[in-house]
């Protein structure tokens, strides 16, 4: 049978035209290529190479014989890539979502479920992520509402409650809760990367001056520093209040070095409105239910 090696010797042989070049390029000794290159013309059972005392070329059917090996191990390359995307692709998973916080609880299940399973997440407008499914960029997407379309399944992932996060001295620092129009105007600081949130609060907040920060660090050293209010949620109910807010990012922060209690100078105040207390849905084709449906359910 012939050696996948031997062929690719013949074809890097065919393009410098000498052993020496050709040992070089393959990193091997000039007498183990004369082997393979002997080798190969004994499996062909054809004159591939004409010798001389100082040199070695190719026959009219060696020419041949490199050009058809040059095609063959681009299609045998061309083979693996195939069944291996394929292969990945049935291991790996594309999630689109609306917002940060239900691609943890999301990622959590899947890891649970299929340990092996690759992931890839991303935040995208609701546009995009419907259209993503459809033409499958995303097996899963993650929406602040279940969709009404026939071909679509959908379960429901997780909710989410948005608060005011206000210095103790804020005049609604008190408050047991807020309407946004009574913050509309306030300076606000906010993280860049909060989905379907940013357009939520700059739309019912039109008279306020947003600072976005695009890192989580110096985001976190501001509200520590500051007393400019912000956004916070309830996703992570574990975190004490004695910390630096999560404030819609979908890692849990710690308090920033040496302000571990400037969180004390903080309170939440839930948002009233009900467009701040959000469901989210896992949504997926009807035709991948079988496999989509452990995990969102």
């Amino acid at each position: 049978m012939i050696d996948l090696k031997t062929l690719e010797q013949l074809v890097i042989f065919s393009h410098t035209g000498t052993l020496c070049e050709t040992a070089k390029k393959l990193h091997i000794s000039q007498s183990t290529l004369t082997r393979g290159m002997q080798k190969l013309e004994s499996e062909f059972g054809v004159c591939l190479f004409i010798r001389t005392k100082n040199s070695l070329s190719l026959t009219e059917a060696g020419t041949l014989a490199a050009a058809e090996a040059e095609v063959f191990l681009r299609q045998y390359a061309g083979m693996l890539r195939h069944v291996q995307d394929f292969d990945r692709k049935k291991r790996t998973v594309s999630i689109g979502s609306c917002a940060p916080v239900p691609i943890s609880v999301l990622v959590q299940r899947i890891t649970v479920a299929c340990p092996d399973t690759s992931i890839s997440t991303e935040l995208k407008k609701i546009p995009q992520l419907l259209y993503g499914l459809e033409d499958d960029t995303y097996q899963l997407i993650i929406l602040p509402f279940p969709p009404e379309n026939d071909q679509l399944s959908f379960q429901k992932l997780c909710e989410e409650q948005l608060f005011f996060y206000l210095h103790k001295n804020h005049r609604f620092a008190g408050r047991k809760s807020l309407h946004v129009r009574e913050m509309n105007g306030e300076n606000m600081l906010l993280l860049r990367d909060i989905g379907f949130w940013h357009d939520l609060v700059t739309e019912k907040m039109p008279d306020s001056r947003f600072f976005i920060q695009a890192e989580t660090y110096p985001f976190q050293e501001l509200i520590a520093n500051s007393t400019i209010s912000v956004f916070t949620t309830d996703a992570y109910p574990d975190t004490p209040p004695d910390t630096a807010s999560p404030s819609l990012n979908e890692t849990k922060p710690e308090a920033p070095s040496g302000h571990e209690n400037s969180g004390m100078e903080r309170v939440r105040v839930p948002i009233a409105d009900p467009e701040f207390h959000v469901t989210y849905y896992v949504v997926y084709k009807k035709e991948n239910g079988k496999r989509f449906h452990a995990f969102s359910s």
